[in-house]
């Protein structure tokens, strides 16, 4: 028998048991943190033969890094598998940003197959991920190492280093952050100077670019693409947190921007050295119509996204990832196939007075993460949001009129304003 360990929740709730050819072929085990554990269904807890919960972590985490096992526990939890079968019949799956490199320290450790650390360093290290595409030749921002030091030095003449290197506005990010956390827009030298300096952890600026973001979709195997498809963004990630809607549409494959994108990814995957299964990376295209990369993960798109893939192309996405990386196979998906896209519901602060639902000519499915008179605290994290969408239609047309109809919508009413 095979032994699957599952490290956090966050990807793996669209995972569809009930469509493995032969679910007696394969054991679950779960290694989640004690946090995340809460987002695991009672249906889905049946599925496993043995689930353990292990610390954060991090000791104070933002609610990003709630998923986030504390390396040394889940070692140990993995560790016992290996001292009861070996390694040949185990591998360790992750659809979680925050647990990529935890999950493929575990392989390196144990010598299990699947990604290992060098493997997987190039899509969490914003600077190594560039280096890498450079030398390749894909169109990349202009970048550097962002110091602390020379913040604390000189601010003012560093600023200026800064601009004549990248351009203005330019971005300050961390180098191993995800859903936009952390991550500033510098118009002017008051902004830089606003800056806390010294932000702990490793950064870079790199230039801002101005155009439309997109997200390609990859699904690899043995270093081929056996699935690639594109979604379109409403809005650039950073005005999320000012209150615009989240949005992103699932392009048809006749749009002539698929098959152009799509192979911008893959010559991206194949310079950072794709690893088996999902890959999304996101790009923007320019009004000079050039594309330009923004940054990629080794995994799917986030938890509404990957399932209004699945309903829009009619695959098990993390089915067929799960099959690539251990060899349980799945059926087909066997759901109605239909344009689907998601939405995520921006919080900015205050208290929720009212919550509104969109007008819309598509179906939709709201899941609200908030209610009315709670009081909502700042954050520019994407995870910390009011809720997730998903827009349904036949009719494609009509499907777009709707994603482009979202650029006005507000889902929350505040009582008092930010």
């Amino acid at each position: 028998m095979k032994t699957a360990v599952i490290i956090s929740t966050r990807g793996f709730g669209v995972f569809r048991r009930d469509l493995l050819v032969d679910p007696s072929e394969v054991r679950l085990i779960g290694v989640f943190a004690d946090r995340d554990i809460e987002n695991l269904a009672a249906e889905q807890r049946e599925w496993f033969d043995r689930i353990h919960v292990v610390r954060c972590g991090q000791d104070d985490p933002t609610p990003m890094l709630y998923s986030l096992v504390d390396l040394d526990e889940a070692r140990d939890a993995v560790g016992a598998l290996v001292a009861e079968a070996g390694t040949e019949d185990l591998s360790v799956h992750c659809y979680d940003e925050q647990n990529m490199l935890v999950a493929a320290e575990i392989r390196t450790h144990f010598g299990i197959r699947g990604p290992h650390l060098e493997d997987i360093l190039p899509f969490r290290d914003k600077i190594l991920m560039k280096d890498l595409l450079l030398k390749a030749g894909v169109r990349v921002p202009r970048f550097g190492h962002y110091s602390a030091e020379r913040f604390a030095e000189d601010a003012v003449g560093y600023f200026h280093s800064i601009v004549d290197e990248v351009g203005v506005p330019f971005i300050i990010k961390p180098t191993d952050a995800a859903a936009a956390e952390g991550v500033y827009k510098i118009s002017d030298l008051p902004g830089f100077l606003a800056l806390e300096g010294d932000f702990g952890r490793n950064y870079e600026y790199e230039e801002f670019v101005e155009g439309t973001m997109y997200s390609v979709n990859i699904v690899s195997r043995a270093g081929e693409t056996v699935f690639g498809g594109v979604t379109e963004y409403l809005v650039n990630s950073l005005d999320v947190p000012g209150g615009k809607v989240n949005a992103d549409i699932n392009l048809i494959d006749s749009d002539p921007r698929v098959a152009r994108m799509v192979a911008f990814a893959d010559q991206a995957l194949d310079a950072l050295g794709r690893p088996d299964g999902g890959s999304h990376l996101e790009l923007f295209l320019t009004e000079d119509d050039e594309m330009v990369f923004l940054e990629v993960a080794a995994r799917f798109k986030g938890m509404a996204g990957l399932a209004a893939m699945q309903r829009n192309y009619g695959v098990a996405f993390v089915n067929l990832a799960f099959e690539i990386e251990s060899g349980v196979k799945s059926r087909p998906y066997d759901g109605e196939q239909i344009y689907c896209y998601d939405g995520v519901v921006p919080k900015t602060h205050g208290t929720v007075a009212e919550l509104i639902e969109p007008e819309l000519e598509s179906d939709v499915e709201m899941t609200w993460k908030v209610s009315v008179g709670d009081l909502i605290e700042k954050s520019n994290s994407l995870l910390a949001n009011g809720g997730t969408f998903l827009v349904s239609n036949k009719d494609y047309e009509a499907a777009y009129r709707d994603f482009r109809r979202l650029a006005d919508y507000r889902p929350i009413r505040y009582a008092q304003a930010g």
